[in-house]
């Protein structure tokens, strides 16, 4: 029996199945609304959006990161206890990172050195600003301190009593004790750290050290 040639056949059901597949696909548009052209373009944009949110995330991450140190001080630590709200430990930590940045005297005594601050560390300075400052909303940190001083028409009394570091008597409200190494707050003359008002921290160099001016320090950093 002679074989029948099926390629014919085979040809015919191809276009018809072809041409079911067309009329479904203008059937599913019409009735739909959709526009199938714009289905390449919209599975483009998501590819587009998702590359842009990497990128963002990778720039956000690059610029959290970028804590250059001119003085070889590492605020990991800091940056840490700040974003986690831990305001008392991050006092600490602006306290024992910026005495370091200023120098090893100031560093050993727990007080800043006045020939070390004749060359203040201004970029470590101004990194510790941003931390508390971001972390706080701009409630914390010495950017809004020296407003605050600058607002009161540089009236200290005032600006401290508004900061809650003094009454408007002048009595101090944080007071401290010297250890020979540190100065530790007495008993009853801690910060607020549970519900601190604008600008009450960090205490850096606030309420000791009076022969040296951190305001002036700040001034010559351009805060």
């Amino acid at each position: 029996m002679a074989e029948k040639n099926e390629t014919p056949v085979l040809v015919l059901a191809l276009l018809i199945t072809m041409g079911m597949i067309s009329g479904g696909l203008w059937w599913f548009s019409h009735n739909s609304g959709i526009n199938l052209s714009q289905l390449g373009n919209s599975k483009s944009a998501l590819s587009n959006s998702s590359q842009k949110s990497g990128a963002n995330l990778a720039q956000s991450n690059t610029s959290s990161t970028d804590l250059i140190s001119t003085r070889g001080v590492d605020y990991t630590a800091l940056s840490h206890d700040l974003e986690e709200h831990n305001w008392k430990q991050a006092d600490f930590d602006t306290t024992e990172d910026l005495l370091k940045a200023f120098g090893s005297n100031s560093e050993r005594t727990g007080n800043v050195d006045p020939q070390e601050a004749a060359n203040p560390p201004c970029q470590d300075i101004k990194i510790v600003d941003q931390l508390w400052s971001k972390a706080s909303h701009g409630n914390l940190g010495f950017t809004v301190q020296r407003q605050i001083l600058k607002q009161s028409g540089s009236n200290y009394h005032q600006a401290y009593n508004q900061m809650q570091w003094q009454r408007p008597g002048g009595e101090w409200l944080i007071q401290y004790s010297y250890d020979g190494h540190r100065e530790k707050f007495k008993p009853g003359y801690e910060p607020d750290y549970g519900n601190p008002d604008k600008g009450h921290l960090p205490t850096f160099e606030r309420g000791y050290n009076f022969k040296y001016s951190f305001d002036g320090t700040l001034a010559k950093c351009g805060l």
